[in-house]
């Protein structure tokens, strides 16, 4: 067991032991903030920090006699795992031999000579990754605690980077032993982009987009500290989304940036034109600030443009996604199995491991926490969040596991719970007085 395992499982003990779903929920969302560290090591076999604590949340939900969630969201949510499993048990049986992508043999040394389809150690994990992030997800939403581990794994994930960077840029990381413990590889010492406490720049670029989106919404919407610690936060993220010079950075950012100006728009349209002196400030602000930086804000996009299109790296990535809708084409649209093939994108990586069902059952799940997350002013945040981290994944991050994504839909899925009124007003593991000692139970808020 690693130290980062240690620590975060310790936490999660406490909170069953203690039944408090506080402590579970904390450590839920430092394990999401630091997504390429192991929990446990066992010769060629790890775990993550985030998949260790989420199998005890599970069985902290399993205890609890409150624990039915019976969402729409959370229903479909099920379903989807239940399909990905099944086609993660028959698919390679079904479709030996077929070429596939094994994630273990990595992109670049596979492209030009791909696998043949066939039973591996990825599919088992794999489908110990999804168990436990939907054991998470159901906890998370049960105990009403999923916005809390979402701004956790966003402050762990945001500061620890940075603070990584800063001790980078001095010369002195020291903190590679502590972070770098899972058996995958990682980028390459000699690269000089920030990936901070992730396995590569591209993933640092993808949590911090959501990150930041998260944060900003979060400052738009809210009043005093929380306003300020959202700014902060939201500073924090931007430089690590910078140092990270990730062609994924440049791509998923203007998609978001340009997303978040149409409905800016049509927000101000609908309003009849209220705000318009602040839309008219920030607006001059904004292009005061691009005239201002000239070519030393261009220069480092078009540089990254340049250095990516035409690349080994950017060859090896259209080759995958060309390979994987073969994969979808060959399993005739059932596809592989959850661990049988990697794409480069997550939206290829669904279609050629969990099929065309999957990706309706996802979509579906995803339309339903749109839908009902949108009209509850509290969680537009984690909404917003949730969608910018699916267009990063779209491009350059085909993981199904990443803990930011099933944290981020457990706090939209919070608001359907609320919705229907099966979220308890308090979480659902309750703190019960000491034996021989008289008075109610002490009901553990959020």
């Amino acid at each position: 067991m690693t130290v980062l395992g240690s620590l975060a499982l310790v936490v999660a003990l406490v909170g069953v032991m203690r039944r408090d779903p506080r402590w579970i929920a904390v450590a839920l969302g430092f394990g999401a903030g630091i997504p390429a560290s192991a929990g446990v090591s066992l010769g060629g076999f790890s775990a993550p920090v985030f998949t260790c604590v989420a199998l005890v949340a599970g069985c902290a939900w399993s205890l609890d006699r409150t624990r039915v969630a019976n969402s729409a969201a959370v229903t479909l949510l099920v379903a989807f795992v239940v399909w990905s499993i099944a086609v993660t048990g028959l698919g390679p049986w079904a479709f030996r031999g077929i070429p596939v992508l094994l994630p273990r043999l990595g992109i670049d040394h596979q492209v030009g000579a791909a696998s043949q389809l066939a039973y591996s150690i990825s599919n088992l994990a794999q489908v110990l990754y999804l168990v436990a992030a939907l054991a998470a997800v159901l906890f998370l939403v049960r105990s009403g605690l999923a916005t809390r581990a979402l701004w956790i794994a966003a402050w762990t994930g945001t500061a620890l980077s940075a603070f990584r960077g800063a001790l980078r840029a001095v010369g002195v990381d020291v903190l590679s032993p502590v972070f770098d413990t899972l058996q995958i590889s990682y980028s390459s010492a000699g690269d000089t982009r920030l990936r901070g406490v992730f396995s590569e720049p591209s993933e640092l670029a993808a949590f911090s987009l959501a990150v930041a989106a998260l944060a900003i919404t979060t400052a738009l919407t809210s009043t005093g500290r929380h306003r300020a610690g959202a700014l902060v936060l939201a500073g924090l993220a931007t430089v690590d989304l910078l140092a990270s010079a990730s062609g994924t950075a440049v791509a998923a950012s203007a998609i978001v940036v340009l997303a978040m100006v149409v409905v800016l728009v049509l927000r101000y349209v609908g309003t009849g034109g209220r705000g318009t002196p602040w839309l008219v400030l920030g607006t001059i602000g904004v292009a005061v600030a691009v005239l201002a930086a000239g070519d030393r804000l261009l220069d480092p996009v078009l540089g990254i443009i340049e250095a990516k299109v035409g690349s080994q790296s950017f060859d090896s990535r259209t080759a995958a996604d060309a390979i994987g809708l073969g994969v979808l084409r060959d399993t005739l649209g059932f596809g592989a199995g959850l661990g049988s093939n990697r794409s480069s994108s997550f939206a290829v990586s669904l279609l050629a491991t969990v099929g065309l069902p999957g990706v309706i059952l996802f979509g579906a799940v995803i339309a339903v926490l749109v839908v009902v997350a949108f009209r509850n002013r509290s969680t537009v945040p984690a909404l917003v969040g949730l969608l910018a981290l699916l267009v990063a994944k779209s491009i350059a991050t085909p993981d199904l596991s990443t803990p930011l994504l099933w944290v981020s839909m457990a706090a939209c899925a919070v608001a359907v719970e609320r919705r229907r009124g099966s979220t308890p007003s308090a979480p659902a593991l309750v703190a019960r007085p000491a034996p021989g000692r008289t008075g109610r139970p002490l009901t553990v808020g959020r």
